[in-house]
């Protein structure tokens, strides 16, 4: 069985091969390693589709559901991920398995006995409605903030930021405020509008609007700095670099 990896930290490849490579159900090939949203569809668009694709949900480029909007995907998917169930609700039908970072022999194995039970006709089901769910998927324009006592709605639009610490999530608006936020940040990133928002590290989800100007920084790296106060210096690594000077020239 050929198979396409599409990760983009060098040792969640390396470690998925290595288990690759030790599993009982079936033997399988990595044909090709792939880093992002780009590199994937220029594979796609120029070479055969394998039988198997393992796809890390979250790329330096961005979204990986981005590579099913710009080419048609005919082999069953395995996403991986580094969150729980929690943040796939939105993406998951019973077809799609996924895989947890640490990946295991045991739950590789699993994935693969349930790809290996499918019949052609259960195969191409499991295709259509990934990308059926896929594209399904809609942009947030608000989200319920709960407190101790009461729930109240807050408007995407008015979110300046996300930031991250300690697993707790925190939406900064315009106004000044605080919001704690019931959603990874990884969640938020496949359910806001792209246009609008980048996530700039593990730490930060920036709106456009809320960006005061950028320094270069050390490594070929950026600093964004904001219209108001954050808890720390936000850094666009080298390898989103790239990404994000796209983005900030993106038409809205």
């Amino acid at each position: 069985m050929n198979a396409v990896i599409i990760e983009d930290e060098t040792a969640a490849v390396g470690s998925l091969k290595a288990i690759l490579s030790q599993n009982t159900m079936m033997p399988v090939e990595v044909v090709a390693e792939l880093e992002s949203i780009e590199e994937s569809v220029t594979y796609f668009h120029n070479y055969p589709q394998p039988d198997i694709i393992f796809m890390d949900i979250h790329l330096a480029d961005g979204s990986a559901f981005k590579i099913f909007e710009q080419v048609e995907i005919a082999a069953p998917v395995i996403f991986t991920t580094a969150y729980d169930e929690y943040a796939l609700q939105a993406f998951q039908v019973s077809s799609i398995d996924y895989l947890l970072k640490p990946i295991t022999l045991i739950s590789l194995e699993r994935a693969l006995g349930k790809l290996r039970l499918f019949s052609p006709e259960e195969r191409l089901a499991h295709i259509r409605r990934t990308n059926d769910t896929i594209q399904g998927r809609h942009v947030i324009k608000s989200l319920l903030i709960m407190l101790t006592d009461k729930f109240y709605p807050l408007q995407v639009e008015d979110i300046l930021y996300f930031y991250t610490m300690n697993e707790k999530v925190t939406a900064y608006t315009s106004d000044g405020k605080l919001h704690p936020v019931d959603r990874t940040l990884d969640a938020l990133g496949d359910q806001l509008d792209e246009k609008h928002f980048f996530r700039a590290n593990r730490q930060f989800i920036i709106s456009r609007k809320a960006i005061k100007d950028i320094d270069l920084w050390f490594g070929s790296r950026l600093s964004v700095n904001l219209t108001l106060p954050i808890p720390e210096r936000i850094i666009i690594s080298k390898t989103k670099t790239p990404v994000f000077k796209k983005w900030i020239l993106m038409e809205e």
